[in-house]
């Protein structure tokens, strides 16, 4: 029996990416069943529900779900798909592909991933009015001594680290690295933290990542603070295997990562670790050319990849991949954002061919 998925395209250029994927997948002759229900912009549009119950138990009933774009529209579809499953990984690679349009001068040899907590910190945002919390913690003092009702009006923003989110996110990276270090890669993991200001929160997720890595003498840990990883990730990008860390700081040094091997549109990524995992490009729905026929694909396209990866697929993953990288080495069929003059389907259909 092949491997039950649901497409969603979702919002903005969604749609488009996601119809070129799934005619890759389908005419490469993967053993896939894709069901591609009517959901978000194109639901609205149609008079119909952005996420009906339907849908949702699709979602509950298949292996995965490959999720496009969303802009807005298809919000709750996402947080069905995170939070509602508890997809407490967000794991985004970043790998340079020879040809893709880099702004370093030498990238080829960069291939690392960055694993994200994808519950908690800031994000889903846990926020109110400051005279709230003053009244809920009236003898809470910073370290400077100053309570919460001397800022008088204004909002807050609570950033939860449990050491349950950090310790199940711990036992997953050691696995994940070393599984990359079983392939070949140095197994190392950096962990990014700013536990220098955040000695609580970042303090325990630091010590509980470093405690558990010293549970895996085959692995090599290290520590950075997060303004200094972002420095290095430009200057030294070839020397990171595994990083992880906590929420926003992942969602921002995995856009960072992404721009260091070619731009967003080269960017997949995976969420995994609950109920069902989905998979997604993590450039948004880009409106100012949704319809145009020029969005890259490359990022659904290794979204998919991923989710082979993930079902068992490694065969199909790895000839995808392949068939990817060659038209990025050939040079022939590549987007406008990759400094080409290729359609969307165009370059699809180059990826096709090499399979």
């Amino acid at each position: 029996m092949g491997k039950k998925i649901v497409a969603l395209g979702g919002d903005g250029v969604g749609p488009e990416i996601m119809a070129v994927t799934c005619e890759i997948l389908e005419k490469a002759g993967f053993d896939l069943e894709i069901k591609k229900p009517l959901h978000g912009e194109a639901a609205r549009k149609a008079g119909k529900e952005v996420f009906p119950d339907e849908v949702k138990n699709l979602c509950l009933t298949s292996d995965a779900t490959l999720f496009g774009a969303q802009g807005g529209i298809s919000r709750p579809i996402l947080d069905f798909l995170r939070w509602g499953q508890d997809n407490f990984v967000n794991i985004r690679p970043a790998k340079y592909y020879p040809g893709a349009l880099s702004p370093l001068q030498d990238p080829q040899g960069i291939d690392f991933v960055i694993l994200r907590e994808n519950t908690e910190g800031l994000y889903p945002s846990r926020e109110g009015d400051l005279t709230l919390l003053s009244q809920a913690l009236p003898q809470f003092k910073d370290r400077l001594g100053k309570s919460i009702a001397e800022y008088g009006p204004g909002k807050f923003a609570i950033r939860v680290i449990s050491e349950k989110g950090v310790d199940r996110l711990a036992k997953f990276t050691c696995a994940f690295a070393l599984e990359r270090k079983n392939q070949g890669h140095p197994g190392k993991v950096t962990v990014v933290t700013k536990s220098n200001v955040l000695s609580q929160t970042d303090g325990l997720f630091q010590r509980r990542m470093e405690e558990e890595c010293k549970k895996n003498p085959g692995l090599i840990h290290e520590h950075f603070h997060v303004d200094d990883a972002a420095r290095r990730l430009v200057r030294f990008p070839k020397d990171f295997d595994v990083l992880v860390t906590s929420n926003m700081f992942g969602d921002i040094l995995a856009d960072e990562a992404a721009e260091l091997v070619g731009g967003l549109g080269l960017a997949p990524s995976a969420c995994i670790g609950g109920k069902k995992p989905y998979f997604e490009p993590v450039h948004g729905s880009a409106p100012d050319i949704a319809g145009k026929g020029i969005v890259n694909p490359t990022a659904m396209i290794l979204s998919a990849k991923m989710m082979l990866d993930d079902l068992g697929m490694k065969e199909e993953a790895l000839i995808l991949e392949k068939a990817l990288a060659e038209v990025y080495r050939e040079g022939k069929y590549l987007t406008p954002d990759q400094g080409g003059k290729s359609s969307t389907r165009e370059f699809a259909n180059a990826v096709l061919k090499k399979i």
